[in-house]
């Protein structure tokens, strides 16, 4: 007998004249609770229900275009890797199916791709009700009907639960971003999928087994998340046995019988992963093809338990501080929420199995992004969260779920449940509040995406013609942490995006850790008037066209020429020099800060946490020709746990400081002299920005530092070069191709500038992993070997067969002295790309 007949039979148990039972009222009010539900969730996704398209998802546009000429290519993503991705491995075919079905229909309308997204989320939500009231029904009845809760724990359970899910604030990512529908789709036939199953378990027709094997198999041609679905179902058979009296007489047959509803479902499963095996080449898949490998373990532990935080309080510190009033209320919602529950568990003891397994629901939901579960704090990532929430929403309603026992009243649970009521209600506000707030970020993505197109199309139109070498600056990665051009301008430039096709143009941006801009920085100069560059102003949404200084003199050939440097001798200040650049920024977290007698800069620091210490140095430079500054430091107190020294710096296109536009080093605890090197070398927005006007150092929170002299160092120096042929930014930009056409190719290098060098190591990554930082002193974490080589000058040679996975690898070199000891910062990067 499913919750609502039981409703039913409570209702006509009334004796004529008594008023209608709750659980008559309850019955009925049933889809006025979804209707409200479905509502609120469609309203506070409202303001981003207009056209636009961002990031990823003008990847989908340029392939949705090509698949319209060529139908083969949809149904290749049955039998290939997903939209042909050679750098990563997915099996997702029904996304492209979707996408594929909005083209069709919409065009280039993104209006209602998000309305397919939504509808989505929509579905999600609704069903999500409907799972919870039968999981309310586990502790709203027990097997001998007896000293039982009413059906109105199960209604407000499963109302707290869906409402929750739908208003909850980290789902814009999934929802309000096209792309971001891989998440919100597979969730959906999850959700569904367990639904039919509890349908089916509780003895309706086989069409609801039918119905639950075919949502799982959809949400597995969806993503990757559906592999744990069978182990949730698990997880549920051990609940319907406890739910049955949870007898250990039962225990075996119990057993057998949940191993044969299981079964369909594993044989499902390893179908999939056959023809994942097929389709893939892989079980694995992914970005490293990898279950277990790990680069930084520290990283990864501390990247799991912010991202766990971030999970439970989903506010996007961009717009929330940490003394806003709705962000603090939604803290202590959470301590409510713990001692409702508690109280209860100890009330009807009955909802604990259904609490465990909601728990172990969650588990399960986060093991398939174990390896990439990180939510920055303005929410990027987020979407990997997606189906967590479902049974978190759960686990949060058990703190507002009412409990009346049929008996007498007790007065303090009337009191509790009132509290539950109001105390829900105003937390599900705050939810909606925080999901407008959040959604706010893409919105501004979205227009700035618009104004991007236009402009581009504009350009094009008006001062560019033909397709020349062209080069876009400051063009927003994200905005908010909602992503804007990542990914977006080869999509952006392509009919019917932009009135026609263009080719040669290429994002440059510290946000574009593959592009190696220090190794074609120089060859961009010798370019000349070949290449068009303009940088986007993003307040004012438009292009503004930029130069590159003339270099002067000789600049040396061959090689020497890849590390062209300073139009000038290189500079340092200290004693009376530095006295005229150096001074606080202003007393906030500064103790006391004086000259000393020969010059140096004294400070000491104590600030709470959050904003740093800051210095102002006066110093202006030429920003193309400088690529490297030194400050030396002592450092004779500082925590062991300090940030390092940060680096801030304005220009002619950087007009406000801006912690996206800074250079880092290492500090260390030391009476010693250090010094610490700033590299600026490879970050495009310094390089292309003029002359500096002004520096900030930020200082750690805590300690005394010591500033002795301040000055800029010579690019050859610090770093080797390298070069290949053809390989400048006329050429190849600094990309080496190695496949069937070509299946060897050789790499030049020259330390000889770097003191005491003797060799140098190179660094060759692991396939398709994010890219090192550019010109750092750190060694790589995910190197796949390195390849040494003896003499200041020289050579390397790099052959395919010594390459099994496709895709892109970095490749960067390191100075080393007789003794194997790195020297100064590893050199420019080039790309690697195996193209078959």
């Amino acid at each position: 007998m499913n919750v609502l007949d039981q409703t039913r039979n409570e209702s006509e148990a009334q004796q004529p004249g008594q008023p209608a039972s709750p659980a008559f009222v309850q019955k009925n009010a049933v889809p006025i609770l979804v209707f409200i539900i479905a509502l609120a969730t469609f309203l506070c996704y409202l303001p981003v229900l207009f056209n636009f398209f961002c990031g990823d998802d003008f990847v989908h546009l340029t392939w949705l275009k090509q698949a319209m000429g060529y139908p083969t290519l949809i149904w290749k993503n049955f039998y290939s890797s997903w939209l042909d991705g050679t750098t990563t491995k997915f099996y997702r075919p029904l996304i492209s199916i979707f996408m594929v079905t909005d083209y069709m229909a919409y065009g280039l309308n993104g209006l209602g791709y998000h309305v397919t997204n939504l509808l989505f989320h929509l579905t999600s939500t609704v069903v999500l009700f409907f799972v919870s009231l039968r999981l309310g029904r586990t502790f709203s009845s027990d097997a001998n009907n007896q000293a039982r809760a009413i059906n109105g724990s199960a209604v407000s359970f499963a109302f707290f639960a869906s409402i929750i899910f739908g208003l909850y604030p980290l789902h814009p990512e999934a929802v309000s971003w096209i792309t971001g529908r891989v998440d919100s789709v597979v969730t959906t036939f999850i959700v569904l999928s367990l639904w039919c199953y509890m349908q089916w378990r509780d003895g309706k027709s086989i069409l609801w087994c039918g119905g639950s094997i075919v949502s799982f198999i959809l949400g597995l041609l969806s993503k990757e998340m559906a592999i744990t679905l069978p182990a949730t179902m698990a997880a549920y058979e051990v609940l319907l046995w406890w739910e049955k009296g949870g007898n250990l007489k039962t225990f075996i047959p119990g057993a057998i019988n949940a191993i044969k509803a299981i079964i369909p479902f594993a044989v499902v499963i390893a179908l999939y992963f056959v023809v994942r095996l097929i389709a893939l080449g892989t079980f694995v898949g992914g970005y490293d093809d990898s279950l277990f490998f790990i680069s930084n373990m520290k990283e990864f532990v501390y990247g799991w338990l912010h991202a766990l935080k971030m999970l439970l309080i989903p506010a996007n510190k961009d717009f929330f501080d940490t003394k806003n009033a709705l962000l603090i209320f939604w803290q202590v919602s959470l301590g409510f929420i713990a001692i409702s529950a508690l109280a209860n568990f100890a009330t009807l003891r009955r909802m604990l199995p259904t609490f465990i397994f909601t728990t172990v629901w969650l588990a399960f939901a986060l093991i398939p992004v174990y390896k990439i579960f990180a939510i920055s704090d303005d929410l990027q990532g987020s979407r990997l969260a997606y189906l967590a929430t479902v049974p978190l929403s759960l686990l949060m309603a058990f703190g507002f779920t009412t409990v009346r026992m049929v008996g007498n009243p007790v007065t303090w649970l009337r009191a509790a449940n009132r509290m539950r009521i109001v105390w829900g209600t105003l937390f599900v506000t705050a939810a909606a509040a925080m999901l407008w707030t959040n959604n706010q970020a893409w919105i501004a993505a979205g227009e700035q995406s618009n104004a991007i197109r236009s402009q581009l199309d504009a350009l094009y139109k008006t001062e560019i013609q033909g397709d020349p070498q062209v080069l876009f600056l400051g063009l927003p990665d994200q905005i908010h942490g909602s992503y804007v051009c990542r990914n977006a301008l080869y999509g952006m430039t392509k009919a019917p995006q932009l009135h026609r096709d263009v080719e040669h143009n290429i994002l440059v941006d510290r946000f574009e850790p593959i592009m190696p801009f220090g190794y074609i920085k120089n060859s961009l100069r010798d370019a000349g008037d070949k290449v068009k560059i303009y940088r986007w102003d993003l307040e004012n949404k438009k292009f503004v066209a930029i130069s590159i200084p003339k270099e002067s003199g000789d600049s040396g050939t061959g090689i020497e020429k890849q590390l062209v440097e300073t139009d000038q001798t290189p500079v340092k200040y200290q004693g009376e020099q530095l006295k005229q650049l150096v001074k606080v920024a202003d007393n906030y977290g500064i103790e006391n800060s004086s000259f000393d007698d020969k010059g140096a800069f004294s400070v000491t620091t104590d600030a709470p946490k959050g904003r740093r210490p800051a210095l102002k140095i006066g110093l202006s430079l030429p920003c193309f020709t400088t690529d490297f500054i030194a400050v030396t430091v002592i450092a004779p107190s500082v925590p062991a746990d300090n940030k390092g020294l940060d680096l801030l710096y304005k220009n002619d296109i950087n007009r406000e400081f801006n912690l996206f536009h800074r250079a880092h080093a290492n500090l260390v605890q030391s009476n010693e002299p250090q010094k610490l090197l700033f590299s600026l070398r490879s970050a495009p927005e310094w390089a292309l920005g003029g002359s500096s006007s002004e520096f900030e150092l930020y200082l750690p929170l805590r300690g005394e530092v010591k500033i002795v002299s301040i000055e800029t160092v010579p690019t050859k120096s610090v770093l080797p070069a390298i070069t290949f042929e053809k390989s400048g930014f006329m050429g190849t930009k600094g990309y080496l191709h190695l496949g069937s056409k070509k299946n060897k190719d050789t790499v030049r290098y020259d330390a000889s500038g770097i003191p005491g060098a003797a060799g140098v190591v190179f660094e060759l990554t692991r396939a398709n992993l994010l890219f090192a930082s550019q010109n750092d002193q750190e060694k790589c974490l995910v190197t796949l070997r390195e390849i040494k080589s003896t003499g200041t000058t020289g050579s390397i040679t790099l052959e395919r067969k010594d390459f099994n996975a496709l895709g892109i690898y970095e490749l960067r070199a390191w100075a080393v002295d007789k003794d194997g000891n790195r020297l100064g910062v590893s050199g420019d990067h080039i790309v690697l790309s195996l193209d078959d």
